[in-house]
């Protein structure tokens, strides 16, 4: 533990309290967007604190407004894929494969906006704890690309018509209504005392149980090797588009959607 603290962290705050990691996602003049380096000081910390079986819980938290908006696309509009994932086009994928298969409880204290990639990291995690004015959106399909990284972890959530309803409609839903579909697991308007006393029970399991029970439910989904190889290859693929990067560089300099006229 004293490694992972003693590292010094550019998009992510981090603090331990009596067997909790609390991992913050900080990168406010991006709305919490997520970049390469983003995705991996998370995986990194999380990797360190894999190691450290008086941790049981990670608590996962954004910023009051914005928890997770997706992908960068100011990096996006670079022009390329490794803009976004760097040198691991994985990396995004992996992250949420870590976070359903580590020895840890994944807890997302939900506040604010959640969008994009964003839904990824709440639909892999075990449980989702947010506030009633948290708004959910799937916004990709709006731009010619799809949530194919977020869709297995999102399918094995909430169900595929579901997570088809979310996709093509492309709005953002309110907390109850993700509550109602299973994308939230607690709605609360004092967010921080229930993560408290979820944490009084969850902090007495002992973490050869955490991890057995979340290898047991992944052999029963689809999250295989052969799923990550066709959704990396896929979001990587229509990123690298030149009619999506047109798309994308149209809404970041123009602030219009691509059937929106110049």
């Amino acid at each position: 533990m004293m490694q992972l603290m003693e590292q010094t962290y550019s998009c992510i705050k981090i603090r331990t309290q009596k067997g909790v990691l609390y991992l913050q996602m900080y990168r406010p003049l991006a709305n919490n967007s997520l970049n390469a380096l983003l995705m991996q000081e998370m995986m990194e910390v999380l990797q360190l604190v894999e190691t450290d079986e008086e941790v049981k819980v990670v608590v996962l938290e954004g910023l009051p407004d914005h928890f997770c908006t997706g992908m960068d696309f100011n990096a996006a509009s670079e022009g390329s894929a490794e803009a976004i994932v760097g040198n691991d086009p994985n990396g995004y994928y992996n992250l949420l494969k870590h976070f359903s298969g580590c020895s840890k409880v994944i807890i997302a204290k939900v506040e604010g906006k959640v969008n994009a990639g964003g839904i990824g990291l709440v639909a892999a995690s075990d449980i989702v704890i947010a506030d009633p004015g948290v708004t959910f959106g799937l916004s990709e399909a709006l731009f010619g690309l799809l949530p194919a990284c977020v869709l297995p972890f999102l399918i094995r959530r909430i169900g595929y018509q579901k997570a088809m309803w979310l996709t093509l409609t492309t709005q953002g839903v309110t907390a109850e209504r993700a509550w109602q579909i299973g994308l939230a697991d607690e709605l609360t308007t004092n967010i921080s005392d229930s993560v408290r006393k979820n944490l009084l029970r969850l902090t007495r399991l002992d973490t050869a149980t955490i991890l057995s029970l979340k290898q047991y439910m992944s052999a029963l989904w689809i999250i295989s090797e052969e799923t990550q190889q066709l959704a990396v290859d896929k979001i990587t693929s229509l990123v690298s588009s030149e009619k999506v990067q047109l798309n994308i560089q149209n809404f970041i300099k123009n602030e219009k959607f691509p059937w929106e006229k110049s």
